[in-house]
C-alpha cells in the first residue's frame, strides 16, 4: 500500500489532453564518440505538401557541438543522427542531410536562436508516428496549447502532455501562461507546441522576458520562420 501511494505521488502532473504518437528523441553519433548522445532533447515530424521533414532545436548544438564543428553544420563532427520513441525505440526514424546547414553561423551566438530550429530531410523512416502539420491563422490570446514530449529525467513511460494558455508574441517567440506543466523542462527542447487540433504553432526553444511586465515566460520559438524556410525550398525544389 505504502510502495503504490508513493508511485501515484512521485507520478508527474501531466494535462488529460491526448493526441497519437508524435514526440521523438534525439540519438546522435558523433565521428568521434565521446560525444556521442543516446537521448537528448526532443523532436517531431513535419508533413509540408509532399514531404515529411524531421524537426528540432537548433540551440541543441550549442550544448553538444564536437571541436571539429564549425557554424550549423554537422561535417567533420557528427556523423549519423536518428529519432526514436522512448516506448519504441526500433520503430525509428534515420536523418538524411541537414537542409538549413550554414557554415557560417556560429553556434554559440545568441542571436542564432531567433529561428531555432533545424529541419531534416530523411533517409529511412520505420516509425508509425503522425507527422504533423503547421497551423495557418494566429493564436488567439486565452487560446490553449500543448507541448508533447519527455523531460531530461523521464527513462521510460509515453510521452509527457502539458498545457499552457496563449499570452501574446514577442518576435519569433510566442510567450505562455503555464497551466499544466513539468517540474523540469530540461530536455523537452525541439518538442512541437500544438493547438487543440493538434496543428503545430510552435517548437519548444526556452525563456523570454516581456518587456511590458518585465516577467519571465516560457517562450517556444514560433513556426512562422520556418514555415517561409520550407515554402522557399519548396519553390527550388518544384
Amino acid at each position: 500500500m505504502f510502495i503504490y501511494i508513493a508511485n501515484c505521488f512521485s507520478q508527474e502532473k501531466s494535462s488529460s489532453k491526448k493526441f497519437d504518437d508524435i514526440t521523438f528523441l534525439n540519438k546522435i553519433d558523433f565521428v568521434n564518440s565521446k560525444y556521442d548522445q543516446q537521448k537528448f532533447g526532443c523532436a517531431f515530424l513535419l508533413k509540408f505538401d509532399k514531404d515529411t521533414f524531421g524537426i528540432t532545436a537548433k540551440h541543441l548544438l550549442k550544448f553538444i557541438k564536437s571541436p571539429q564543428m564549425e557554424g550549423v553544420s554537422f561535417e567533420n563532427g557528427i556523423k549519423r543522427w536518428s529519432l526514436y520513441g522512448l516506448t519504441k525505440p526500433s520503430e525509428n526514424v534515420i536523418i538524411d542531410k541537414l537542409l538549413n546547414e550554414n557554415k557560417e553561423e556560429p553556434i554559440l551566438e545568441k542571436s542564432t536562436y531567433d529561428d531555432d530550429w533545424l529541419v531534416f530531410s530523411l533517409k529511412n523512416n520505420f516509425s508509425k508516428a503522425k507527422a504533423l502539420e503547421i497551423r495557418e491563422k494566429p493564436l488567439i490570446s486565452g487560446e490553449k496549447v500543448y507541448v508533447v514530449g519527455w523531460t531530461r529525467k523521464m527513462e521510460n513511460g509515453e510521452q509527457r502532455i502539458y498545457e499552457f494558455e496563449y499570452y501574446k508574441t514577442i518576435g519569433k517567440r510566442i510567450l505562455l501562461k503555464d497551466i499544466v506543466v513539468p517540474e523540469q523542462f530540461g530536455g523537452l527542447s525541439g518538442a512541437p507546441v500544438l493547438d487543440e487540433d493538434g496543428k503545430v504553432v510552435g517548437i519548444v526553444s526556452g525563456k523570454t522576458t516581456d518587456p511590458d511586465s518585465g516577467k519571465s515566460y516560457f517562450a517556444p520559438c514560433a513556426i512562422i520562420g520556418l514555415k517561409v524556410f520550407l515554402e522557399n525550398l519548396h519553390q527550388k525544389k518544384y
